[in-house]
């Protein structure tokens, strides 16, 4: 990491913040400890964008998870990864789809439905050119309304903007996944 993380951080919020943490995941965060006790601020938008993605948004819990697994393996943000295979583990989805998502394991890869290699084939397409092309998008207008896309591109934007800090900060894994795992 490139900043020294912060362990006792003087404001409450952060310490209840530091708490909950601690009780969900079984540590303390690295991002909490270097970007958010920095700017707590942030931490609150943080905290908007994990309600809108748990409660205002129809796609499934492993849909969301797979959308988010596609963008930090995209941007090679192992930290965002490790995070999302300790929700995997958690919620019982499972993680072999993610595992070969980051792996990049084209055999089992190809066990994927059809919907989601439509979203996989638009986000893959958004990061390498920045622009979805007309046969990828219609091919997500045939699983997904139009409120459906916008959550898809939305939740991929909000884990951009989550590697976006965590990546420069060399902020790596915590370890969640194997920590879910003994926790479960």
């Amino acid at each position: 990491m490139r900043f020294e993380a912060i362990e006792n951080p003087k404001s409450l919020f952060l310490k209840i913040a530091y708490w909950f943490t601690k009780r969900q995941y079984g540590k303390v965060m690295s991002p909490l400890k270097v970007i958010y006790a920095r700017k707590p601020e942030l931490l609150s938008f943080a905290m908007k964008i994990a309600k809108f993605e748990a409660k205002q948004n129809s796609l499934s819990p492993e849909l969301r998870l797979f959308i988010k697994v596609v963008a930090a393996t995209n941007n090679g943000c192992s930290f965002c990864q490790d995070i999302a295979l300790a929700h995997a583990v958690k919620d019982k989805i499972g993680t072999e789809k993610f595992v070969a998502l980051i792996e990049k394991n084209a055999e089992k890869m190809s066990a994927f439905s059809e919907k989601e290699r439509a979203v996989l084939a638009a986000l893959n397409e958004y990061n390498e050119q920045k622009r979805v092309s007309d046969e990828s998008f219609a091919a997500l207008r045939k699983f997904f309304n139009e409120t459906e896309i916008i959550e898809i591109l939305a939740l991929n934007a909000f884990e951009q903007f989550y590697n976006a800090l965590t990546i420069p900060l060399e902020i790596h894994s915590d370890g969640l996944q194997k920590l879910a795992e003994i926790r479960t």
